[in-house]
């Protein structure tokens, strides 16, 4: 598993550093800008913990929810209506959550 998320943060980081580098074009013909992140870690601390508590209490990583559904493991209704239910809460929020 973290050799799956290690390659992808490595190509991520690769990708990013060319995308620099070489001035890349967007099909547009517009160069693509990346701008600089705001360096706030409370937001990543306190976002990544929810994120983290949700995906443990579930027990299952957010992707394979559907496949568990699909094999019979019933309780993943639960969780999938969990997801669901604080995306919309997130989408009535966010105008009101500092970004």
């Amino acid at each position: 598993m973290y050799g799956i998320i290690g390659s992808a943060v490595v190509l991520g980081a690769i990708s990013v550093w060319a995308i620099k580098k070489f001035r890349v074009k967007s099909i547009e013909d517009q160069e693509i800008v990346l701008p600089p992140k705001n360096k706030s870690y409370a937001r990543y601390i306190l976002g990544g913990s929810i994120f983290g508590l949700g995906w443990a209490l579930a027990g299952a990583c957010p992707g394979p929810m559907y496949i568990l559904l699909g094999t019979g493991v019933f309780s993943m209704l639960i969780v999938i209506a969990a997801a669901m239910l604080g995306t919309f809460a997130y989408g009535l929020l966010r105008d009101k959550l500092p970004h």
